[in-house]
């Protein structure tokens, strides 16, 4: 059994690309709700 290294490492670099997106996704999502939550805080009266 071959393997070839030059696939292994673009699908390494690919791998990492794509988690680093999603993870960039994820945080951008919270840093979001958290300026919205500063904006628009929560009615404490209202439940």
């Amino acid at each position: 059994m071959s393997v070839d290294m030059e696939a292994l490492k673009m699908a390494g670099e690919l791998m990492l690309f794509g988690m680093g997106g999603v993870f960039l996704v994820l945080f951008v999502l919270f840093l979001v709700s958290k300026g919205l939550l500063a904006a628009f805080p929560a009615d404490k009266e209202n439940k």
